[in-house]
């Protein structure tokens, strides 16, 4: 009886990794078959099959900058920069992408200067950027097991010698521990608390309440990056880089 059951899972077992093998195989060949199509100039080709790949999951940080590549090709800008953010949200430190996203922000028609940030706000943002969120949580954790490991030495140690060598760990790793877990929640909310969107409609008027009704603000279009601050039903409230809030259609953008 058991060696059936080892067989049956045996025979599951295989046959799943086959799948899985298979799938990433397709996907490969997928990857190549628009890579050549991109080549050859047929960007609408190219930018069909990276767009399945997407669709079947297949996502990294290279198929959004190479289907950013392509959109930005064939004249859509606004799905061009919108791609190279996504690729950025993977990578932050590829400099292909920085590069790219700076030429196609140039054809987007607003020209809106950011808010100038408080020095410490744009020192903890750079920091926050440096290593993944789940690499910041783990350094946070090995420091906290540190500043444990240098109170139980404090405790137990006997020699003052040994208190004070303990007391001064202590407090560097108190410091070490509270910065880390200020960038840490940084990084967080970062990639997964904040909303970003960039706009895909040629221009919006965005309004002073969530319905049709409501005052015109001002005009934007598309290609514009906006945060995502609420939404309600159909209707999304954005701020841009200049500190200007307001409503606008749920339609008319799409997330990072």
């Amino acid at each position: 009886m058991k060696k059936l059951i080892v067989s049956i899972l045996f025979v599951f077992l295989s046959a799943s990794v086959g799948a899985i093998g298979q799938t990433i195989n397709e996907g490969q060949k997928i990857y190549q078959e628009a890579n050549t199509a991109y080549q050859k100039l047929q960007f609408e080709k190219s930018i069909q099959l990276y767009e399945k790949l997407l669709k079947e999951d297949f996502h990294s940080s290279d198929v959004f900058y190479n289907l950013g590549n392509a959109y930005f090709k064939n004249g859509n800008f606004a799905k061009a920069i919108l791609n190279y953010e996504r690729a950025l949200k993977s990578n932050p430190d590829d400099e292909d992408v920085i590069f790219n996203l700076k030429i196609a922000s140039l054809k987007v028609a607003d020209k809106i200067e950011n808010v100038p940030e408080i020095f410490y706000k744009k020192w903890i943002n750079k920091l926050s950027l440096i290593f993944s969120s789940a690499s910041w949580a783990t350094i946070l954790i090995i420091l906290s097991w540190l500043l444990f490991g240098s109170a139980a030495f404090y405790i137990v140690g006997q020699s003052i010698a040994t208190k004070k060598i303990a007391f001064i760990s202590m407090l560097g790793l108190i410091l070490l521990t509270s910065g880390t877990a200020i960038i840490a929640y940084r990084s967080h909310a970062i990639n997964y608390v904040d909303q970003k969107a960039i706009i895909m409609a040629t221009s919006v008027y965005i309004k002073s309440s969530p319905d049709e009704k409501g005052n015109d603000l001002f005009i934007l279009h598309e290609g514009t990056k906006v945060d995502l601050l609420d939404q309600l039903n159909n209707w999304h409230k954005i701020r841009i880089a200049n500190g200007s809030v307001g409503w606008m259609k749920s339609e008319d953008i799409e997330k990072i």
